[in-house]
């Protein structure tokens, strides 16, 4: 499955296009002007959402009848709507999908929950150190989002060979879908060469 919850703010790796900077998303234009809901009705969708989703975090559940990730998705994309400039408790919430289901092997390749775990990682102190702990558990290995976003997380910490080596393990395990996978690992490729290019040219200034 490809779809994904939306977010506040989309992180880099999944809006980046060669040259392009990433998209900032605010509140839903539709909602402007529209009367907000009373405490009393915002409390009742809240425990409505717990309700729902208490059972998958259940540390003993390890597989569930239906699409519990899909409660998961409307509670997070509900909390981010009604209130967007709480960053915290939504990254609470997204960081308790994260802990409830990555025991459920059903969701080990679904690209929404993959990109649920990748935007959590984006929002850590360590997102590195929150991948190697996905890749352990085997979530998104067939997934080429993860690798995407894994990589990215390797570029920005400047280490350029290990995100080679992301790309070419999330190859090599054929992540779907591959032509973006193939694409991504171009642009990377493309951004090394800039970037050694130029470190090349300002080594020869300072020796000239």
């Amino acid at each position: 499955m490809s779809s994904s919850i939306a977010t506040t703010n989309a992180p880099t790796w999944e809006t980046q296009k060669e040259n392009a900077a990433p998209l900032e998303r605010g509140r839903n234009v539709a909602t402007l002007g529209v009367r907000q809901p009373d405490v009393k009705d915002l409390k009742k969708k809240i425990t409505h959402y717990d309700t729902l989703i208490r059972p998958s975090e259940n540390p003993d559940v390890t597989e569930m009848e239906g699409d519990p990730l899909g409660n998961w998705l409307s509670y997070i994309k509900f909390y981010q709507n009604t209130f967007p400039a709480n960053t915290r408790e939504s990254f609470l919430i997204m960081e308790r999908c994260v802990r409830a289901l990555v025991k459920m092997k059903q969701y080990s390749n679904d690209d929404r929950f993959v990109s649920v775990c990748a935007k959590y990682a984006d929002k850590t102190k360590e997102p590195g150190a929150i991948f190697k702990y996905l890749h352990q558990q085997k979530i998104g290995s067939r997934a080429a989002i993860f690798w995407i976003a894994w990589a990215f997380v390797a570029e920005k910490d400047n280490d350029f060979p290990f995100a080679e080596q992301i790309f070419k393990k999330g190859l090599s395990k054929k992540a779907e879908p591959q032509q973006m996978l193939k694409l991504r690992h171009k642009q990377f490729q493309r951004r090394m060469s800039r970037h050694w290019l130029n470190s090349s040219e300002t080594n020869d200034q300072l020796n000239d």
